[in-house]
């Protein structure tokens, strides 16, 4: 595709007006082209994201903040253990697609007023589990916290579903779950979805996972937001021993 992108700029002013014209022609088959002929289209969808299991990609969008700095910082953990495999298999079509370990940065920023610094860099770190350690380090699937969430997950996905981003950010906050967890989980179609995949990663983190997660169910404005966890005895069910 490099290849022919220079040999039609090589070919001068004409032949790119004519490739032009063609890329209009079949935008429809392309989600990307669409966004470049039309930018500022009102009311368009959200873009879609996919991202493999060593990649990260944020879609962010930060209006009207006032402040005396602003974080939007990204640290990936790679994991030298594992590389990514040559064959991905099929990659649905997406606004933005990441592989290979990449980071993607689509954040959309406007109308901000920072009085100081502004951090938006990117960074990757080394895992600091080695391969030799690794049974050592592998979170407990066993415990008091773990037990209970399971047992009681019908009820926490009916109750949390009523307002799934809520309990989202909650645990991103807290960093529960990864930026790139966050992304996945979040761009789910369905509430329900959205907060069944959010139980599933804090139940296979383990068992400290799974107790800062209880805590976080026991915050006043969660309490406050989802008055049906009062109903479920949370400090009695499995919170930190």
């Amino acid at each position: 595709m490099r290849a022919l992108l220079e040999t039609i700029i090589e070919k001068g002013g004409e032949s790119c007006r004519s490739f032009c014209e063609i890329l209009r022609e079949n935008q429809a088959r392309y989600q990307p082209l669409q966004q470049l002929f039309h930018p500022n289209t009102a009311g368009s969808p959200a873009p879609t994201v996919f991202a493999d299991n060593t990649s990260v990609v944020n879609v962010r969008e930060i209006t009207n903040i006032k402040g005396k700095s602003l974080n939007m910082k990204i640290e990936r953990v790679s994991d030298p253990g594992s590389s990514p495999s040559g064959n991905v298999g099929q990659v649905p079509q997406a606004n933005y697609t990441a592989l290979g370990a990449s980071v993607i940065c689509a954040d959309k920023i406007s109308g901000i007023d920072i009085d100081g610094d502004i951090d938006l860099s990117v960074s990757v770190k080394s895992s600091q589990v080695h391969a030799g350690t690794a049974d050592e380090t592998l979170p407990s699937s066993q415990g008091p916290a773990v037990t209970w969430i399971t047992s009681h997950k019908v009820e926490l996905i009916d109750c949390l579903r009523g307002d799934h981003s809520f309990i989202l950010q909650h645990v991103h906050a807290k960093h529960i779950v990864t930026d790139r967890q966050y992304q996945d989980i979040k761009h789910s179609s369905l509430p329900e979805k959205t907060v069944t995949n959010l139980i599933d990663q804090v139940i296979g983190k383990g068992q400290e996972t799974c107790s800062l997660f209880l805590e976080v169910l026991k915050q006043p404005d969660v309490l406050r937001t989802y008055p049906q966890l009062k109903q479920m005895e949370i400090s009695s069910g499995g919170g930190n021993a």
